[in-house]
């Protein structure tokens, strides 16, 4: 690769790991003397793009999401115009974590290969993906990571990405993501159940509890404006894609993942499912080994879930006024005990240096 004159990078972010990450990037960048453009991309509005012809190097920044790229991360690369440039580098944020003295890896799937995959097609050459191992912030999954081991996992994770952007800068082509290659490709099947299905299914885990005041941030700092208010409370559309941001950053802690209300979607879905599929090898006599009706249930059972839990989420949402049903919800929901903190470390920190204002 040839010296860039620029260097452009676009980032998604949930809770803050890959603006950090691109932050460090960015200030290798600038010791060059490179000119920088880092830019979120949330609701794909108002993004910048290089000009044309010139000496641009593009990065790409973002969550893994299931084992893939965040899904607003794949639609602005296949939506990307081509000939801005020829070089680009890919870099995945993972779920990283800590035991005792030893930092644990996350998995990326197709994180890095089909964002790479798609830039192929459209002329760019990839000179660079690595993962990056950053504090794991699935908080329906588990508690947030204590603050002192998040900034360890930090303070482990800022030189690996300063050497990657040196390495870079410097012309050498890093592809450190594609140590995994065997493990990741073994679990790219999850990545796209993910995709097709379970996304839809998790973006309908999030519920407001009574210590919601409305105040509205939570919409207005969604990064794919899937969250808007329906019958006086916070409603969470299909399009989420569970960055996070939300369940972390809300101030008063007024998000809760519904896990028991999960567990009741997926039972009737799981119900109707059987039954449907039942009925119809019933009704029509198709011979259930068959290869075609096993690949139709796929298709059928991910179309119902979609449809199944979207209806039954949005029964559930206006029957929260009910305020024995509220309790159960909120008493079955992890998320809600005092010791489950959240991930908003990144944040506070953010905040404290720019007067409060959030980017």
């Amino acid at each position: 690769m040839d010296k860039c004159d620029n260097l452009w990078i676009y980032y998604i972010t949930g809770t803050g790991n890959a603006r950090l990450v691109s932050q460090w990037f960015a200030a290798e960048a600038s010791a060059r003397g490179i000119e920088i453009k880092v830019q979120r991309i949330d609701r794909l509005e108002n993004i910048s793009m290089p000009a044309p012809g010139s000496k641009n190097l593009i990065g790409f920044v973002y969550p893994t999401h299931g084992f893939n790229a965040a899904p607003i991360m794949l639609k602005f690369i296949a939506s990307f115009p081509r000939g801005l440039g020829t070089d680009v580098f890919l870099m995945n944020t993972r779920a990283g974590m800590k035991l005792s003295k030893i930092f644990m890896p996350g998995l990326s799937g197709v994180a890095l290969m089909l964002p790479a995959f798609l830039l192929w097609l459209k002329g760019y050459k990839c000179t660079g993906c690595r993962p990056v191992d950053m504090p794991s912030n699935w908080i329906p999954l588990h508690p947030g990571i204590k603050e002192k081991v998040v900034w360890s996992i930090i303070e482990h994770c800022e030189p690996i990405v300063r050497r990657f952007a040196s390495d870079v800068l410097s012309g050498r082509k890093i592809f450190r993501g594609l140590y995994s290659f065997p493990l990741d490709l073994l679990i790219s099947p999850i990545a796209l159940a993910y995709y097709a299905g379970g996304r839809f299914f998790l973006s309908k885990t999030f519920i407001a509890n009574d210590k919601c005041n409305n105040c509205g941030l939570c919409i207005r700092e969604c990064p794919t404006s899937s969250i808007s208010i329906v019958a006086g409370r916070p409603y969470w559309k299909l399009s989420c894609e569970s960055c996070m941001r939300c369940l972390n950053h809300c101030p008063v802690k007024a998000i809760d993942a519904a896990h028991g209300m999960a567990v009741l979607f997926w039972v009737i879905f799981s119900s109707a499912n059987a039954w449907l599929l039942l009925t119809i090898v019933n009704k029509t006599g198709i011979a259930p080994d068959a290869f075609w009706w096993k690949a139709a249930t796929q298709v059928i059972s991910i179309a119902g879930m979609v449809l199944i839990t979207a209806a039954l989420y949005r029964v559930m949402h206006y029957a929260m006024k009910i305020k024995p049903l509220r309790l159960l919800v909120r008493i079955t929901s992890l998320t809600s005990l005092p010791f489950w903190r959240r991930y908003n470390y990144l944040n506070k920190k953010r905040n404290n240096q720019t007067g409060g204002q959030s980017n």
